[in-house]
């Protein structure tokens, strides 16, 4: 990996990673333009990528966060709920996500993201004024459940969480950012984990070796294209209008499944 590469590839990380069409797409593709092997070669410089724009979330979120543990309990308690269904979908579709790396499955993927962008627009539902505390935590069961599935590259985390809310009759506002708090521990112990099974395995020999100059290059660009796109992305997803992207969305799929046809 060249350090023009690994500029670039944290970059792409930073800019995709607060929009809802799929940066594990984005960086796949990029990858495997540069002539870099795609899937578990390159995870350790993934894995600091992502600790990039983690870094960005929480520098931009500090005041939610801080709140969270003062006066918005109720809003940690739905987040540690969203967070459950994470945990066994890891490991139940681990052996899916390292299979799904050719232009066709991505393409068929970032489709179903596509397809619940067009959900959110189309059925979302007026903002319901008063929501029991029992509705709350199966909100947010929900909300988890279709996040879990975007752990299969492709589908989008954050239209993922944002589709659903949406469906449930939150508002707008509310939904984006409860998805951007959201993704702060998913991140993290995504992170974490791959950490973790890579030890475990003694894996990390059989993965491309990077220099750290490059993994440095790649940390810091992904903080930076963070850090420019994130207060943006948030007034952009804020205003409801999801459908021009999830055009986009439809439109790169079904390009990547022809091409995947084609060759």
């Amino acid at each position: 990996m060249t350090f023009l590469q690994a500029l670039l590839l944290g970059v792409i990380q930073g800019i995709t990673e607060f929009l809802p069409v799929s940066s594990s797409t984005h960086l796949t593709l990029a990858k495997t333009l540069m002539g870099l092997p795609p899937g578990e070669a390159l995870i350790l410089f993934d894995l600091l990528c992502h600790f990039g724009t983690l870094t960005i979330t929480l520098y931009v979120f500090w005041q939610d966060i801080v709140s969270l543990f003062t006066f918005r309990k109720d809003k940690l308690w739905q987040i540690a709920l969203a967070m459950l269904p994470l945990v066994p979908a890891y490991f139940l579709l681990r052996p899916l996500r390292q299979s799904i790396h050719g232009f066709g499955a991505l393409g068929i993927t970032l489709a179903m993201t596509s397809f619940l962008l067009f959900l959110g627009e189309r059925f979302r539902i007026k903002q319901i004024a008063s929501i029991t505390k029992s509705r709350r935590a199966r909100d947010a069961i929900c909300i988890g459940a279709l996040q879990a599935a975007s752990l299969i590259p492709g589908i989008s985390r954050s239209a993922s969480t944002i589709s659903c809310a949406r469906c449930l009759g939150w508002n707008t506002s509310e939904a984006v950012r409860f998805s951007f708090l959201l993704a702060i521990p998913t991140i993290f112990g995504g992170n974490c984990l791959e950490t973790l099974h890579l030890l475990k395995t003694s894996s990390l020999a059989h993965h491309l070796p990077i220099s750290p100059i490059c993994c440095l290059i790649g940390f810091g660009a992904s903080a930076v294209g963070a850090f420019v796109v994130i207060k943006p992305a948030i007034r952009f997803l804020e205003k409801g209008r999801l459908g021009p992207v999830a055009w986009y969305c439809l439109v790169l799929g079904c390009s990547l499944i022809i091409f995947s046809l084609w060759t």
